[in-house]
């Protein structure tokens, strides 16, 4: 059960042993912060858990069981460990970027002691029919171990490191672990910093995302090579794709909690180059979008694509009660009129916003509070037009190349 290795924290590090647990919940709830493969995880609910507990995993194997038992008990146990159950048990199943498992789920049992400071990995399979097989190579413990209140170090343990196996995925190397994993803990352990957002895509099922997401950037990949914008061509094709993405699987979650079938309408106000109408478009939205000037691009997207070149001036004359959404991607002066327009419009039209420059009714917003960032005083103002409004607005981070990536609306609010 060897170490592999320790890092030792900075001195007077104030943050720990609450820090350690703060950058280990990053590395279970987002690892593909770290690991860029991943898209996501879907975790389960942690419960209080025993030795029995991981019968499922080890039931067949009674050595094997003794050798995990001990090294999950290898670090000694403190005066209060005498719990009848003495971890937090979890288990998370990874979801890659590109699909590589077929049918076949990649998981890990994660568990928690907190008396020892410790959290032991033991990933394990899932076939299609339920049949679970563990890879012991693969069982991996952080530790945080201190030889005074002002001394600590995190240490990396394997059961066994002659048999690891990895695919760079849901199993990377022993030296990833040790070269990328362990710094960024202990620099997320000290910093201990709390958002002010919250975590991506935390609306929507992420499997579901990462599997259109890569569908629709395969699609319409095609874009970055006839860009006719000076813009660059990635950046805003593989944005406008996430967007479209975030959008078509909140819709599709919102059909199936209503039991309607026909595809949400939508008016994207201030739509730019016109993309994200496009993509809706094809993916079976009917809509259209408008702004103040027309973009080369336009011509390339053919008849199925309805934009309009409008000044949109907030009055009776711009109110879309036929409309079940509307969309403001990066608005800039339109974004705080877009609530006031959707609740105007009709008591079931909704509204998207993902806020970029900071406009207010009469021009440039001013900042109220120094406690906060720019972009969250500007989110939170926002958030209070759609309340006095009557929305009920909720806010996610879209996982997309930019700063500004909190939207907001009905049923979503983005940020």
């Amino acid at each position: 059960m060897p170490k592999l290795l320790d890092m030792k924290f900075p001195e007077g590090c104030g943050t720990l042993p609450d820090g350690f647990w703060s950058a280990v919940d990053v590395w279970i709830k987002k690892p593909h912060v770290v690991n860029k493969r991943l898209c996501g995880v879907k975790e389960t609910e942690g419960r209080q858990a025993d030795g029995e507990d991981l019968r499922f995993l080890l039931d067949d194997d009674v050595e094997l069981f003794k050798n995990v038992m001990l090294f999950l008990c290898s670090s000694g146990a403190s005066a209060a460990h005498h719990q009848d159950k003495p971890w937090t048990f979890s288990t998370r199943t990874f979801i890659p970027k590109v699909s590589c498992y077929g049918s076949t789920l990649h998981k890990e049992a994660i568990l928690k002691d907190f008396d020892r400071q410790q959290v032991t990995f033991l990933p394990f399979e899932e076939a299609a029919g339920g049949k679970v097989s563990l890879r012991r190579g693969n069982i991996y413990q952080l530790r945080l171990c201190s030889e005074s209140c002002e001394e600590w170090t995190l240490e990396l343990h394997v059961l066994t490191s002659d048999s690891w196996l990895s695919d760079g995925v849901a199993y990377p190397k022993l030296s990833w672990l040790s070269s990328d994993l362990l710094p960024k803990l202990v620099r997320w352990a000290a910093e201990c910093k709390s958002s002010e957002f919250r975590s991506t895509l935390s609306l929507l099922p992420v499997e579901k995302y990462s599997l259109l997401y890569q569908q629709l950037k395969e699609k319409y990949k095609a874009m970055v090579k006839v860009w006719p914008e000076v813009t660059d061509p990635e950046k805003f094709v593989y944005e406008d794709v996430a967007i479209a993405t975030y959008l078509l699987v909140l819709w599709a979650e919102e059909r199936a909690e209503t039991n309607l079938t026909p595809p949400q309408s939508f008016v994207d106000l201030g739509c730019g180059n016109g993309l994200l109408v496009h993509i809706l478009t094809n993916e079976g939205h009917p809509g259209r979008g408008l702004d103040v000037r027309r973009r080369k691009i336009w011509d390339m997207y053919g008849p199925q694509t309805v934009l309009e070149e409008k000044a949109i001036t907030p009055s009776e004359s711009f109110l879309f009660p036929g409309t079940d959404w509307l969309i403001g991607n990066h608005s800039d002066e339109l974004t705080p009129w877009i609530p006031v327009i959707a609740a105007r419009s009709s008591a079931s039209c909704r509204y998207f916003v993902l806020p970029c420059c900071f406009f207010d009714f009469y021009g440039k917003y001013q900042r109220r509070q120094s406690q906060k960032s720019q972009y969250k005083e500007y989110i939170d103002f926002i958030a209070e037009i759609s309340h006095v409004c009557g929305f009920n607005t909720e806010e996610d981070c879209l996982r997309i190349p930019s700063t500004k990536r909190v939207g907001q609306g009905w049923g979503a609010l983005v940020l």
